[in-house]
């Protein structure tokens, strides 16, 4: 076997043998060397799709949430955001059972603050709170979550209305029976007809209330949209006389005046809360709000679980592709164990032949990685055009699972790469 290159070689040469002697490595044994970049494969193109599946979603659920308007928050009876529930052994009474509901008329209240443009009761029931709800026409039955809402969600939420129109100011205060429905709730009930000026039946199994639909309603198209539907909106006045809510659920939609300081507005609010709850100083809260960035910032933790999960399976990959280097590594440095002794005894530095067996299964880590990423690349296209899911491949995704794949090679490179520096060149020239 040739010696490649002379003795002692500069960092560029050292680099460039590495990469040759990869690649022939590659040509002379491609089931030995596809099979250990394989692993490395599979955990960057893991790495590349959820990350680009995982910041799609994210954008999704930021589109979804500015539409309402980043100063905009929410007044609960608990702070969801903490955990709420407690488990079967906790002592303490989950803070959702403890905390006093919400008075619906602390709404108007909190609409009179200085920098606050309104404030408006809401209460959402489905079947997670407050069982199954149901709209029917005759024997035709939908189940639903209905929302009790004021007059002025259309201008806090964004949407169409694109048949008939949104209930009135007058209608909510009279509390009359009127409901706006979504596009999936009119198909199921009524078909190709029009539903705008006909009767529903909503209600829990025999209790129950008839509603005219006076308009059609379209959700914001984004992702979340297509996974919510069936929805029912009706004045919070009339739900709460007609639907029986379960308190527990009330929360308020506090709007600041346009140009006004968020931080200010989420002050007086409460502060004005407390008195409400006719708080103490120092006596803890009872009652949380809540912000789009805390919940964005929610949203984010529970994404960035999934993503810690499959970044655990991704480095599994990334072992097995390491293990494999190895194994591959020890195999070349004994088949080359002659041509390192030839270079040992011409004066080749025990640095410069580890560097060129560190750069070899870099290489080949490297090699599997950028397979990975086409492979992801055509994954994360596929999702694009056959899925709901919007995937955006992030940058720093793509450097990530790059210095992953080469740190990897380095990693497990360097042990056959110190027994080949290590060979005495003598044994190494009798070497068979």
């Amino acid at each position: 076997m040739s010696v490649r290159g002379s003795a002692g070689m500069g960092f560029f040469a050292t680099m460039a043998e590495g990469i040759a002697v990869a690649f022939d490595s590659l040509g002379a044994n491609k089931v030995r060397s596809g099979l250990t970049i394989l692993g490395v494969t599979i955990g960057v193109l893991v790495v590349m799709v959820m990350a680009a599946v995982i910041t799609g979603i994210n954008k999704s659920f930021e589109e979804a949430m500015s539409p309402n308007g980043i100063a905009t928050f929410y007044v609960r009876h608990w702070d969801f955001t903490s955990g709420g529930f407690s488990g079967p052994l906790d002592e303490e009474e989950p803070a959702f059972f403890r905390n006093p509901p919400l008075d619906p008329e602390w709404a108007r209240d909190l609409g009179r603050l200085p920098g606050i443009q309104s404030a408006a009761p809401m209460v959402e029931m489905n079947s997670d709170f407050g069982g199954a709800y149901e709209a029917s026409v005759g024997s035709d039955r939908a189940e639903i979550s209905f929302l009790g809402v004021g007059a002025d969600y259309l201008e806090i939420y964004s949407g169409d209305v694109v048949s008939g129109r949104w209930f009135t100011h007058s209608e909510a205060q009279r509390r009359v029976p009127v409901a706006v429905i979504d596009s999936a709730v009119a198909v199921d009930l009524f078909g190709q007809r029009d539903p705008v000026g006909r009767d529903i039946r909503i209600g829990q199994g025999r209790d129950g209330a008839m509603f005219q639909v006076i308009g059609v309603y379209r959700l914001p198209a984004n992702l979340f949209a297509g996974l919510a539907t069936h929805y029912v909106w009706v004045p919070f006045a009339t739900a709460d006389k007609y639907l029986g809510i379960w308190d527990r659920t009330i929360s308020f939609i506090v709007r600041p005046e346009p140009g006004a300081d968020a931080q200010a507005a989420l002050d007086v609010t409460y502060a004005r809360m407390r008195q409400l709850r006719r708080l103490e100083p120092g006596e803890e809260d009872d009652f949380a709000i809540l912000t789009q960035d805390q919940l964005l910032s929610l949203w984010g933790q529970l994404t960035g679980v999934l993503f810690a999960a499959m970044m655990g399976l991704s480095s599994i990959g990334l072992m097995v592709g390491g293990v494999g280097v190895i194994g591959i590594m020890m195999i070349s440095v004994t088949e080359r164990t002659k041509e390192i002794g030839l270079r040992k005894a011409m004066g080749g530095r025990r640095r410069d032949i580890m560097w060129q067996f560190l750069v070899e299964a870099s290489t080949l880590t490297l090699l599997g990685g950028a397979v990975g990423l086409l492979l992801g690349g055509g994954l994360v296209w596929a999702v694009n055009q056959l899925t709901p899911l919007t995937a955006i491949v992030p940058l720093w995704s793509i450097v990530a699972a790059l210095v992953a794949s080469a740190l990897t090679g380095i990693g497990f490179g360097l042990y056959p790469a110190s027994r080949a520096a290590r060979l005495d060149p003598i044994e190494a020239l009798r070497y068979e």
